[in-house]
């Protein structure tokens, strides 16, 4: 697999609202990072993280949208598919 520009460009996106909830440095957070495995993001942080999805992006998403997305990865195939960018998996 790999990654479309745009892909790219919501990966990077995402992973500075990451970085802002989380302790992890942005420059550590891969597509491959587990949320609370290895980001320790609880769900305070992931609550803000939804907000900050749809102030950034215009993604209104529900906890329920989420709950089953384990990666960083999970969330920018969420993002690029609410947005409309590049194809479906």
């Amino acid at each position: 697999m790999h990654s479309t520009t745009s892909d790219d460009s919501v990966f990077i996106a995402i992973r500075a609202l990451i970085a802002q909830v989380s302790t992890v440095p942005q420059g550590l957070i891969t597509r491959e990072a587990r949320l609370r495995e290895d980001l320790a993001l609880d769900s305070v942080a992931s609550m803000e993280l939804l907000s900050m999805l749809d102030e950034s992006l215009g993604l209104e998403l529900e906890m329920e949208d989420v709950l089953g997305i384990e990666t960083v990865s999970g969330i920018v195939g969420l993002a690029t598919t609410r947005l409309g960018i590049g194809s479906a998996q």
